[in-house]
């Protein structure tokens, strides 16, 4: 199997791409094992934070090339009837709707498809010898997975152009400098200091705050006016304040212990009925 999915720990799913002999390099049916595995871990109301890595030397690749493009083609690009949906978006768009933190380990090389999967995560760690690239005006090729929308709302347009429009290769140490990178660890840390970040959230966060927290921040991207902050953050407040967690966080605080969060992830159903704001103003 082109893709690992184990449970390191209490709360935590751990998902590697594990197609080392190729760096990690995904084939057509691999972006739909890897959606089916998104549901899955969504599914379980035992996991509370999800971590991606990869096998071996590399994070991720991108595409095997080793016979071409094997992508979907067709329909009319003009129009965009018949025009089928991009694998890699399709994967962001998960992680975008996605109702749990997001860890990206990125524990070598991430380019094309490797590179844009890291986006739509909540934490980028990576290892100092990792190596990024989108890499796609190098191979002829459009952009992938969102990255238009997730790479300069991350570090900006002027950063953004230049890394998506050159193609060029940077390390980790730029990647960080630029804010792509939440943090650097040593490869023998790396694994250990994303589940220590992993563990932390999902024993001292409450699941439906984590859910509705990182929608808003990701609603929120391209809104033009507060005041949209302003109306989703008071709707969340009153769902946040109807469930149990709030009256558990305040007694944990007042004993001066950690939490006990008995929420699911699940109960941030009406996050699905928000307007999407990020096109908000632009008609």
């Amino acid at each position: 199997m082109s893709l690992r999915l184990d449970r390191p720990q209490d709360w935590v799913a751990e998902l590697t791409l594990d197609r080392p002999e190729k760096f990690n390099a995904m084939r057509a049916g691999d972006y739909d094992l890897l959606l089916s595995l998104l549901e899955k871990v969504e599914a379980d109301a035992d996991v509370r934070v999800l971590i991606l890595t990869g096998a071996g030397r590399a994070f991720c690749a991108g595409t095997d090339l080793s016979d071409g493009f094997d992508l979907p083609a067709g329909g009319d690009p003009a129009t965009g009837a018949g025009v089928p949906p991009d694998l890699g978006g399709r994967v962001a768009l998960r992680l975008f709707s996605f109702r749990k933190p997001v860890i990206a380990a990125i524990n070598g090389a991430a380019i094309g498809f490797g590179a844009t999967l890291t986006l739509p995560c909540d934490f980028r760690l990576a290892v100092p010898e990792a190596r990024f690239g989108f890499v796609f005006s190098r191979r002829g090729i459009a952009a992938d997975g969102c990255s238009s929308w997730f790479l300069p709302r991350i570090v900006g347009p002027t950063k953004a152009a230049d890394w998506l429009l050159t193609g060029r290769m940077f390390d980790a140490a730029e990647a960080q400098a630029s804010g792509l990178l939440t943090r650097i660890a040593p490869a023998e840390a790396l694994l250990k200091e994303a589940r220590l970040l992993a563990s932390d959230l999902a024993s001292n966060c409450s699941p439906l705050s984590l859910a509705v927290n990182r929608q808003l921040l990701w609603q929120m991207a391209g809104a033009p006016h507060p005041f949209l902050a302003h109306q989703l953050e008071s709707r969340a407040m009153v769902a946040t304040l109807a469930g149990p967690d709030p009256a558990e966080g305040a007694r944990a605080f007042r004993e001066k212990r950690s939490p006990t969060f008995r929420s699911n992830a699940a109960a941030a159903e009406f996050i699905g009925g928000w307007p999407d704001f990020s096109r908000a103003g632009s008609d």
